[in-house]
């Protein structure tokens, strides 16, 4: 298996209800060309696929007799709303917005509610704020203009409004939506639940983000904190009866939050009200995603076991799949759909194993083997976020290590997600984590056939901070480092990047002003003259979420120093570059990996 297996890659993402019953998706293909790009059709599973569109499409919903769903007309155009009458004919487009249509729901008579930007920001003229955030990863910079509502067919908005609107929902009174009260309550990221009754009725809200919002016969459900734990905290599953007061269900690490390379598109996870009334979410628990039930009174029943990346209902459940060694899948009554089966041939499962730390807490992993008996070089791969974890979904990088005779190491440490919330919690980052990240390697290292001599360390993000931490902190651990998409310094972090203000405060609880030591004794940066290690940078120039000047400002430094070092600076990418980033710059980063390797491990 060759890096270049990126190409023939197929994605299932956008699952929904259907006609019949039956599953609607989206399915993604690599098109060949100069360049490579992705080509996203609407397919219905009718006893196999059944494509609806030649071109893109999603965002599909349902209703009879039509299916609607996103499309840019032209490549890099704003998306529009189009609708596929499948009595017959081509798709037709129904709006004609400059800046597009960003989101839209179905009421339960068929009326289409759509969020537009009614002009398109000029982007290569100078813009004025006054607000933040002002740029984010993905989008680039952002529009302080309004967000319009739109009933589709009539020619004035409902409302114009900014902060945007995020979330929609229709409930038995009415339109419900998600958004910021105001620019302050935006930055803070606290956002208000509203109905529309003219205006926007205030309902509940105001300490926490909201999201997951979907109504129901008996009221409305959504997720909700208000960081009383800082970063890290868990969720609550609430539910809002209509003219009631609303009551937590449940708590815990929901949504599916396990690494995964292989994914493309959106991923409905809940929570969703099912036809029986109960309420339907993943959660993410010890490596997997398990969808979960829960009755009004609170009750809970596991209904799907193994990792869910997202589910619809219709003759029966219908879910999308991940496991350790096989992409997204769709399963379901009488179905089962690996786009990529036979793709993956002859792969192992990884091997899971728990370090035991002093501490008192166990730090669960896994291992890949080479084939052979050894000993072999060992890759220690950490995870970003820190709030997320490796578990029952294929990271196909790791396996492109292993098929070239690499063994890795991936752990889950304090600050991911599944294992509670206190284990979640990471308030000294660079303390507890690297505890936990040397303690789990030094145990496979001790038990697994493996050079300790020939040590690399990787990982992005969260990820790419701990190897920057970790080689200038142990200058002779590792043998060689790749860091992607890292932070080096917390103080730069705060205002450059789009999450900065408000991530660090809740991570590492200061700011410039105040505490700035904190700030700059958690930075490698600081201790970057200790750096012995010869390390591959990565980072893309649009990176909004850990800007690039993170990645310059760390090779800068070990060049100046002497340090082997290179820089691989990818254009036109973001944060997302290994997930979702344009094919053939997704595979100039693994073959840079690949090679530095070599170099360096052998």
């Amino acid at each position: 298996m060759e890096a270049k297996v990126l190409f023939k890659l197929r994605f299932l993402s956008d699952l929904t209800e259907g006609p019949e019953g039956r599953p609607l998706f989206v399915l993604t293909e690599v098109q060949e060309g100069s360049p490579p790009r992705y080509l996203s059709r609407l397919v219905f599973w009718e006893e196999g696929v059944r494509f609806l569109t030649r071109e893109e499409a999603r965002r599909p919903r349902y209703h009879a007799p039509y299916v609607y769903f996103l499309r840019a007309p032209a490549f890099q155009e704003p998306a529009q709303l189009y609708r596929l009458d499948l009595r017959g004919g081509e798709a037709e487009r129904l709006t004609e917005f400059a800046g597009g249509v960003l989101d839209y729901v179905l009421s339960p008579k068929g009326e289409v509610y759509l969020l537009a930007r009614e002009e398109r920001p000029a982007r290569d003229r100078p813009q004025v704020y006054e607000a933040w955030p002002f740029k984010s990863d993905g989008r680039g910079r952002l529009s302080e203009g309004p967000v319009a509502l739109f009933r589709l067919g009539e020619k004035e908005p409902l409302l114009r409004r900014y902060p945007p609107i995020k979330e929609m929902a229709f409930g038995k009174d009415g339109l419900y939506l998600v958004a910021a009260e105001d620019p302050r309550a935006q930055a803070e990221w606290r956002d208000t639940l509203y109905r529309l009754e003219g205006g926007l009725v205030p309902v509940w809200g105001g300490r926490g983000p909201i999201y997951g919002l979907d109504a129901g016969e008996e009221g409305l459900v959504f997720l909700a904190h208000a960081f009383e734990h800082g970063g890290g905290t868990e969720a609550r599953l609430h539910f809002l009866p209509y003219g009631g007061s609303p009551r937590v269900l449940a708590e815990g690490s929901f949504l599916n939050s396990l690494n995964s390379d292989l994914r493309y598109g959106a991923y409905r996870q809940g929570p969703r009200f099912g036809p029986d009334g109960a309420v339907y979410v993943v959660r993410t628990e010890r490596g997997e995603a398990p969808l979960y039930r829960f009755t009004l009174d609170g009750r809970e029943e596991r209904v799907a076991s193994g990792t869910v990346l997202s589910f619809a209902f219709g003759e029966g459940l219908f879910l999308l799949t991940e496991d350790f060694r096989r992409g997204v899948a769709l399963e379901g009554p009488g179905v089962f759909f690996d786009p990529n089966e036979g793709l993956f041939p002859g792969l192992p499962e990884p091997v899971q194993t728990e370090w035991e730390s002093p501490e008192g807490h166990r730090v669960p992993g896994y291992v890949l083997v080479p084939e052979g008996e050894g000993p072999h070089p060992l890759i220690l791969y950490i995870h970003g976020g820190p709030h997320t974890a490796f578990g029952r979904a294929m990271m196909l990088e790791l396996y492109l290590f292993l098929r070239s005779g690499y063994g890795v190491a991936f752990c889950n440490p304090r600050g991911s997600t599944g294992y509670g919330q206190d284990y979640a919690l990471l308030k000294d980052w660079g303390g507890a984590d690297e505890r936990d990240l040397l303690g789990f390697l030094d145990h496979v290292l001790a038990r697994f056939p493996f050079d300790p001599r020939r040590v690399g360390v990787a990982g992005g993000s969260y990820g790419g901070f701990m190897v920057n931490w970790l080689t200038a902190r142990h200058p002779d651990r590792f043998r060689a480092a790749v860091t992607d998409r890292s932070i080096c310094n917390w103080l730069s972090f705060f205002g450059a990047s789009d999450i900065g203000p408000r991530f660090t405060y809740l991570e590492l609880s200061a700011k410039p002003w105040e505490r700035p030591e904190v700030l700059w004794e958690k930075s490698p940066l600081r201790l970057v003259h200790q750096v012995r290690t010869p390390t591959l940078v990565v980072h893309s120039e649009e990176d909004h979420r850990c800007p690039i000047d993170q990645g310059e400002t760390w090779y800068t430094a070990l060049w100046h120093l002497g340090v082997r070092t290179r820089f691989l600076r990818v254009p036109e990418e973001g944060h997302e570059l290994s997930r979702s980033g344009r094919p053939d710059r997704r595979l100039a980063r693994l073959e840079a990996y690949l090679d530095w390797w070599r170099e360096h491990l052998g």
